[in-house]
């Protein structure tokens, strides 16, 4: 299988490339598979995408007037394409779609410039790379034909199916969902053709939806993993750590949950030395193997709420997995901090150490609730007594570090879910692994809050380190987000009675804003609607960007490093540390092992510490490609988590229908407003067209509605009461009712009949 992106990937920015060349380097061993890249190339010549030289020699056409865009379309048929670059949405008429689908990466040209306040125009010159090889859908005879029709109200199009797909075809709505794979995509007038691979259902229970949002977002259905030998990590070169008693922080308790770092640390020079040791996964593989392949192509672990779906094979984790009062090799991060949390020098280097004991919630939660002067030892606390002192050690250096990470553009929102048995490990923060531009608060219950810190921070001195001596590596990175105008977020604020200031041109900087937010009792409203105009982090080369822990950029850069069995990234970063701590030479000095060399503070200025044979396999694991896949996968991981967190809020909610409950009003819109439910933290839709005793008007710079006769207002922050009305799981919708005063009327006048009667008897 081959993608356009995948082939102009693979063409030289500059000169030719054989098309035998091309064949190998796609991995194509099939006849019909080099005939079909035959006719895309005779197709794209004609666009003028790619330029033949010869009949056996292409290169890469003119893409100068072109623009690479994502296609986003909405369920009404409007369709934009959002710009690689950042620049304003480009809008494509359905008639210039060529066929692209929601999702879909494509190639387009601008035909009509911006005017005043409308969008630029462009043609959807060519589908790049396809978003979806199986789709939800329901099945239906038309005229004697077997058509899919998409779930997804966003793909515009239906799906020609075979005739014994017949077979699927039933009346109950819940049961009416198939997995249909595409077997061609749609050409010209040709429907796009698919085949039905199996039926899903609403009434399989967990596991049930658990398939079909695996189905909806293009989760991978891999085979087992290949049976090939682990690498055995060397024990040379290590520093003996094994006497250090060092604590294992863990809150996840679901079956292959991703294995986590060890942590100590010590008073040192009126601050700090903290040690983090990272389990090594990347000593471990064969690069290039099927094994990493397999990992590759997961790419991220997926959280299932009570278990895992592991990037790593089952021997792999168990291999790599620190555990307590066991002998476990590791990649250590020393460093030495002063009493406010600034760094001031670390190093990395190979190890050995024994964890001695593994912290849990609660016992961070019993610690943080005694008493600070309190002699005695809660029972609780009595197994991990004598690493109290350590703990809190770790505990202060994290809310130091926290302190460092905010000033430095980190955003923390106080919106993250409640710790609950329906939520599993989806409750608790993944250490160093964060999809998002935002983290939840620190939460000093949470064990894993605190390495998370502890991950990130790691995470930046890695980048800094890579720069430092001119090492390419997979960084993940965002703009900081300093004067941003945020009038929708600004206007929530003053409605619920926030102290913002605003300069001149009407902006104001994000770490006011996120101040302002932080003394409001609403402060869980505005913290959504702030995550909606965040930057996500993206992955992307690291190269040659100098990066110092301690200063101020435009930028947020971190090497993922210390979560080898969350992300492949990580795994790619750790392996390249390691051929750095072990096998870098200077290059007049080939020889010679580089000393000082895992130092961030050395000043030694090394510019080229390996062989071209090293540096060509940094360079297959960091280029483009790999960035492009890590890119979208990280995208398909955070979807599905999302989809899955509003999975199993809908299904609490469920359990609730057509009942009475109370809710805060969240977001306020010309067709109704939004309702945060209590309890379950879903939100519903009370639409306008619901609210019959009177005819309500929006108003935008109160972010209300109001009543033209009864001036009832609805307005960002008000508790409402509503009935749950219906619920579309599929669709992740809730439409709710407002409860009418007469009705809350007749239930307050009951409740006191009742409470008379009950008063009575008891007399």
């Amino acid at each position: 299988m081959f993608t356009v992106v995948k082939i102009l990937e693979l063409l030289p920015k500059e000169g030719s490339l054989e098309i035998k060349t091309l064949e190998k380097m796609l991995k194509l061993t099939k006849k019909i598979e080099r005939t079909r890249l035959k006719i895309a190339i005779d197709a794209l010549n004609k666009l003028g995408i790619v330029q033949k030289e010869t009949e056996d020699h292409i290169q890469k056409g003119d893409l100068s007037n072109t623009i690479f865009a994502k296609i986003r379309c909405s369920s009404k048929g409007y369709s934009f394409a959002i710009r690689d670059d950042g620049l304003e949405d480009i809008y494509i008429r359905e008639k210039f779609l060529n066929n692209a689908w929601h999702g879909d990466k494509v190639l387009v040209r601008i035909n009509k410039e911006a005017l005043k306040r409308r969008s630029p125009e462009g043609i959807v010159l060519c589908v790049l790379e396809r978003s979806k090889t199986n789709i939800l859908a329901t099945v239906k005879e038309n005229e004697g034909k077997i058509i899919a029709q998409p779930l997804d109200e966003r793909i515009l199009s239906t799906i020609e199916l075979p005739q014994d797909d017949s077979k699927y075809i039933v009346h109950n709505d819940n049961d009416n969902i198939v997995d249909i794979e595409i077997k061609k995509f749609p050409i010209a007038q040709i429907l796009a053709q698919g085949k039905i691979s199996r039926s899903l259902s609403l009434s399989a229970g967990i596991q049930g939806d658990l398939e079909i949002l695996k189905t909806k977002h293009n989760i991978p259905q891999l085979s087992k993993p290949p049976k090939v030998a682990l690498k055995k990590p060397s024990d040379t070169k290590r520093r003996d750590l094994q006497n250090q008693k060092c604590i294992l922080m863990k809150s996840w308790t679901g079956k292959k949950s991703p294995i986590l770092p060890a942590l100590y640390s010590e008073p040192y020079q009126g601050g700090f030395k903290l040690w983090i040791h990272v389990p090594t996964v990347g000593e471990r593989i064969n690069f290039g193997s099927k094994l990493d392949e397999w990992i590759k192509i997961k790419s991220k672990s997926i959280c299932l709420g009570s278990s895992w779906e592991s990037i790593l094979s089952e021997n792999l984790l168990n291999d790599a997995k620190l555990k307590v009062g066991e002998k476990s090799l590791a990649i250590t991060l020393e460093i030495v901090l002063d009493k406010s949390g600034n760094c001031k020098s670390t190093e990395f280097y190979l190890s050995s150490i024994k964890p001695a004991a593994e912290i849990s919630p609660i016992h961070l939660e019993v610690l943080h609730n005694r008493k600070p002067k309190a002699r005695l030892v809660p029972s609780k606390l009595k197994p991990i007594k004598e690493y109290i002192s350590t703990i809190e050690e770790i505990v202060f250096i994290s809310k130091l570090i926290n302190t460092q990470l905010i000033s430095k553009g980190y955003i923390q929102l106080d919106i993250s879910i409640p710790v609950d048995e329906i939520y599993g490990d989806l409750s608790f923060e993944g250490p160093g692994s964060n999809y998002e531009g935002w983290n939840s608060t620190l939460d000093l219950t949470d064990p894993q809050s605190i390495l998370n810190i502890l991950c990130i921070f790691s995470n930046k001195i890695l980048a800094s380190y890579l720069d430092s001596i001119n090492i390419n590596y997979i960084a993940l990175s965002k703009s900081l987000q300093e004067a941003i105008s945020l009038n929708d977020i600004i206007k929530s604020v003053l409605v619920l009675d926030g102290e913002i200031t605003l300069d001149e041109e009407g902006l104001i900087s994000f770490n006011d804003l996120m101040t302002a937010a932080s003394n409001n009792t609403n402060k869980r409203i505005i913290d959504k609607l702030i995550k909606n105009s965040i930057i996500d982090f993206r992955y992307k080369l690291g190269f040659n960007t100098i990066n110092d822990i301690n200063s101020n950029l435009t930028e947020i850069k971190e090497a993922p490093w210390t979560s080898p069995a969350f992300n492949y990234a990580d795994i790619v970063n750790q392996l390249i540390l390691f051929k750095v701590l072990s096998e870098a030479k200077i290059e007049e000095h080939k020889l010679t092992y580089v000393k000082n060399l895992a130092s961030i503070d050395s000043e030694a200025n090394i510019l080229n510490i390996f062989t071209k044979t090293q540096l060509s396999m940094i360079d297959k694991h960091c280029n483009d490609s790999q960035i492009r896949e890590l890119n979208n996968n990280r995208e398909r991981a955070k979807a599905f988590r999302e989809s899955l967190i509003a999975m199993i809020q809908l299904r609490c909610v469920q359990q609730n229908l057509k009942q009475r409950t109370i809710g805060t009003i969240t977001g306020v819109q010309s067709y109704g407003f939004f309702v945060e439910l209590e309890h379950s933290l879903a939100e519903g839709l009370v639409h306008v067209s619901s609210l019959d005793d009177d005819w309500y008007e929006y108003r935008s710079r109160q972010n209300l509605l109001i009543g033209r006769k009864n001036k009832k207002t609805y307005q960002i922050g008000d508790k409402v009461n509503v009935v749950i009305e219906k619920i579309d799981l599929l669709r992740n919708q809730i439409d709710l009712n407002i409860v009418s005063q007469e009705e809350q009327n007749s239930d307050e006048a009951m409740q006191v009949l009742t409470q008379k009667a009950t008063a009575k008897q008891s007399t």
